[in-house]
């Protein structure tokens, strides 16, 4: 498999988590990677047909630029070929329609019934890789597991509804879709449903044109569990609120248990109706936020094992200490190594190997001052810190934990490394034989720094200014 190719499985793998299964299945499934160009900053894609490219340029354009991004980060072009001539599309995707706006305009397609798109009663769309049993709970989450867990014996009848909100990728779907499998579990005559909000919006424009609006009712009020995900995109869509502000009251009187994510709190919603924002706080609230770096090595450590990626504890600190994001960030280093392990046939990678994937993983490079490597030398620069911290050399080469010690030491470290580009293992021997992550863990601090802190900005331009005057 060309080098450039590569990465395209995990490409579709990203895009399949963000999308329902029907979606991928109808649009992304036959996807093909055709080549790169223009020394690397265009790919081109396989498609199966010219409604296929029509289709996922109107609705799923960000989604796929995301995903390309992560692996393909060179990639500024998308393109695409048409692998076949036949232009027709397949009818088997029961959930999504096709539209351009909450209005009646629609792309012309086959004419489907309304069971061509409402799953049967039967099925409740839940993902089975999303379970309890691969869900790390840790601080920033316990909450809100112990909040739906509480439900499970008595669905309906404690909190209801219960809104989880927060950022994208911090686990709410795989919660919500845990939460519906133990229901499943312990109710299994119950009628489940997980659907996102916009695939709601879908379904109820179809019925609607369709003349099929008792039907629908129908199908969403006999649910003794509604789970929606995502509800923020039916901000600014009158017509589907309503309907969903009907929905909502008839199951909660019925005592049907609600669960509904979004990416923000109730309150802060634009585009939603009260009415609306005061339900969604008529039972609980909870937030999910983002992982300090404990929770995020625990998060870590559990998926590397489950996908069999060996990773010894320099490398999960190292892989914590530079996505700090999200966890679908996390997967994503996870699934680059593991790709790579495959390729290479080896059991693990070296700290190196994974440090240069992180580097390639990152979106910015690091801040670079660019001093005049001939004039500068190690003992130049450490004299410099040394002068700007007001500390001595034996305590930047020693193994005081003083933070103020300790920061003067990750900035001679980055100088070193980023500015007379010396090798990770060169500077650990330089300051009597540190292992190289730990120059690593020194060098990604002082970059993450210089993103946030004016502080170590304004240090790191002293420290210039005294080189450029020495």
């Amino acid at each position: 498999m060309p080098a450039t190719q590569e990465y395209w499985p995990l490409v579709l793998e990203n895009i399949k988590s963000k999308v329902t299964e029907s979606s991928y299945k109808a649009w992304f499934s036959r996807l093909e990677f055709v080549s790169t160009g223009n020394q690397g900053r265009k790919i081109i894609i396989g498609v199966p047909s010219a409604f296929n490219k029509q289709y996922i340029e109107n609705k799923f354009k960000g989604e796929l630029r995301d995903a390309i991004g992560k692996y393909y980060p060179q990639v500024v072009h998308i393109d695409y070929k048409v692998t076949q001539t036949n232009d027709t599309i397949e009818m088997d995707q029961p959930e999504e329609i096709i539209k351009t706006s909450d209005s009646h305009q629609t792309v012309t397609r086959p004419d489907p019934s309304l069971s061509t798109y409402l799953p049967s009663k039967s099925l409740s769309n839940l993902n089975p890789k999303y379970t309890f049993d691969n869900f790390v709970v840790t601080k920033n989450n316990e909450l809100a597991v112990s909040v739906c867990k509480s439900i499970v014996d008595q669905p309906g009848t404690m909190y209801n509804p219960i809104f989880i909100y927060g950022s994208v990728g911090l686990g709410k779907t795989h919660l919500i879709q845990a939460i519906g499998q133990k229901m499943l579990e312990t109710h299994p005559s119950f009628n489940i449903k997980y659907i996102t909000s916009e695939t709601f919006v879908n379904q109820f424009i179809l019925a609607f044109q369709k003349r099929k609006m008792d039907e629908f009712r129908e199908y969403y009020r006999s649910v003794d569990l509604l789970l929606i995900d995502d509800i923020q995109f039916i901000a600014s869509k009158e017509a589907t609120q309503e309907v969903f502000f009907h929905t909502f009251n008839e199951l909660h009187q019925a005592n049907k248990q609600i669960i509904i994510t979004s990416d923000r709190a109730p309150k802060t919603l634009v585009g939603i109706e009260e009415r609306l924002v005061s339900r969604f706080e008529w039972g609980m609230v909870v937030d999910i936020v983002k992982p300090d770096l404990e929770s995020r090595m625990a998060i870590l450590s559990d998926k590397a094992m489950r996908m069999g990626v060996a990773l010894n504890p320099d490398q999960c600190t190292m892989i914590a200490e530079s996505i700090d994001s999200n966890i679908r960030e996390l997967e994503g280093v996870l699934n680059k190594i593991k790709a790579k392990l495959q390729i290479s046939m080896q059991p693990s990678l070296s700290d190196e190997e994974v440090a240069l994937l992180l580097n390639k993983t990152q979106p910015d490079n690091p801040i670079r001052i660019n001093l005049d490597v001939s004039t500068q030398t190690p003992d130049r620069i450490l004299q410099a810190v040394c002068k700007l911290f007001a500390i001595s050399k034996a305590d930047v080469l020693g193994s005081s934990r003083q933070k103020n010690i300790a920061l003067a030491r990750q900035i001679t470290m980055w100088f070193y490394k980023f500015e007379l580009d010396l090798s990770y293992p060169t500077i650990g021997k330089m300051f009597n034989g540190r292992d190289h992550t730990t120059v690593m863990h020194g060098c990604n601090k002082i970059n993450k720094l210089l993103k946030t802190d004016t502080k170590t900005s304004n240090k790191i331009q002293t420290i210039k200014d005294l080189l450029l005057h020495m």
